[in-house]
């Protein structure tokens, strides 16, 4: 049994399946966080204390009372978990309280809004935490940077939870690009439902925009698919606005962002180009989010649609005809009533992180060796700097917003010193 006990940072919709106001309408009814870390308490990967940390301690009774009705597998018969803030208050800062209550080399997941990942990670690497945050880690390249110092410093794992690198058909997909050749041109495209803007009322336009929550997935695979092969020179952004979500929200926001950036091949230095589009303005369709990518390259071309994967289901309680992802979650449980989604990408995502901050524990291992396997702070600095460079862009009428290398130092040269406009 570990004695590595875990914090989560976020009661929200992907942690808990629990709204606010009531249970998912998504395909995170349950959750996927939270479950995933009462099943790795029960495998003794994690310890047995799992924190749940939010902002109001008035939710976690509706909260208790969804994973009592909605979490019914014979495998996990334990859901407690301590809660910050202790009581019925709202405290901003929790999360402080929290870490006071870990110990150095637990671990933690950041699921909260975009703006306060900062704040947050920065405190848990303080404490010597291991740290998953979700995607954007942090909104800029300044802040990723001093992360990943803070990070390499305390010699703790900060891991981006980008789950699309898990995907058996995505990582495939990878490893097939890497071996065609130059890189010519890359375009995908992911949304979300419009009623989802409900549950990001509190957020969506404000703290945070649909191309750091949504394009993040995409630019993340492209930049992973590109390592070692091209880098992003340059992006410019354009988004679609008053159309849908303005209306539903009450206040200016963008519907759909498209980041175009150019990208020049190392080797030869020849020039490429992508197209990452993301929107939280679709209909109702039969998957909650749509997201497919095509990427061309010099000797061949590769085609991935990671929401529909052949497998369709309707019924009378379904309201349609739904494509089933499994691949991603399963919630469905095996002939004994047991809990079985561990090959899922969204729960391998997690044991691969806990498994990883085990090792760096034991001394078996430095986090600086897992940079070549898994998403760290690391090697996903590129993402977060061309999310940034398409905030900049949209923020400046479009305008091009250069990146910047460090190419005086051969030994460094992936490193983005600044962006320029």
């Amino acid at each position: 049994m570990s004695t590595m006990n875990s914090v989560i940072f976020g009661t929200g919709e992907y942690v808990t399946g629990w709204t606010g106001a009531a249970g998912s309408k998504s395909d995170k009814s349950l959750g996927v966080v939270a479950l995933v870390h009462f099943d790795l308490r029960e495998r003794g990967l994690i310890g047995d204390k799992i924190a749940l940390c939010g902002t109001n301690g008035g939710k976690f009774e509706n909260i208790r009372k969804h994973f009592a009705e909605k979490i019914k597998f014979k495998n996990l018969p334990n859901l407690s978990f301590d809660q910050f803030p202790q009581d019925k208050s709202v405290n901003p800062k929790a999360y402080l309280t929290a870490l006071e209550n870990a110990k150095p080399g637990d671990v933690c997941s950041v699921f909260t809004p975009d703006d306060s990942h900062f704040e947050i990670i920065s405190a848990a690497l303080d404490h010597g935490l291991h740290v998953m945050a979700t995607k954007p880690m942090v909104k800029t390249l300044k802040e990723h940077q001093f992360l990943v110092d803070k990070a390499r410093e305390k010699n703790v794992l900060l891991q981006i939870e980008v789950h699309k690198r898990f995907d058996p058909i995505y990582s495939d997909a990878r490893m097939r690009i890497q071996k065609l050749g130059d890189f010519n041109f890359f375009t995908s495209y992911m949304s979300q439902p419009k009623f989802q803007l409900e549950t990001f009322k509190a957020w969506a336009g404000l703290g945070s925009d649909i191309s750091y929550y949504l394009n993040s997935h995409h630019i993340d695979l492209h930049v992973w698919a590109m390592q070692g092969k091209a880098r992003c020179m340059a992006v410019r952004a354009v988004a679609s606005t008053g159309v849908v979500a303005e209306q539903i929200l009450g206040r200016p926001c963008e519907d759909t962002i498209t980041i175009t950036a150019e990208w020049e091949n190392m080797a030869t230095k020849s020039v490429g180009h992508a197209v990452y589009t993301a929107s939280w303005t679709a209909a109702k369709a039969d998957v909650h989010s749509q997201q497919r990518f095509f990427c061309l390259m010099e000797q061949g071309e590769v085609t991935a649609d990671q929401c529909h994967r052949g497998y369709t289901l309707a019924s009378d309680e379904s309201d349609g005809l739904m494509s089933l992802n499994p691949l991603y979650i399963r919630n469905v449980p095996d002939t004994k009533g047991r809990y079985c989604g561990q090959a899922g990408y969204g729960y391998v995502s997690f044991e691969r992180f806990v498994r990883a901050a085990a090792e760096i524990n034991a001394g078996k291992a430095t986090a600086a060796e897992f940079d070549d396997e898994l998403p760290t702070g690391r090697v996903t600095e590129a993402v977060t700097a061309i999310l940034e460079a398409g905030r900049k862009s949209l923020d400046n009428g479009g305008c091009k917003v250069t990146l910047v290398y460090d190419d005086q130092n051969p030994a460094n040269k992936d490193k983005i010193m600044e962006l320029k406009i």
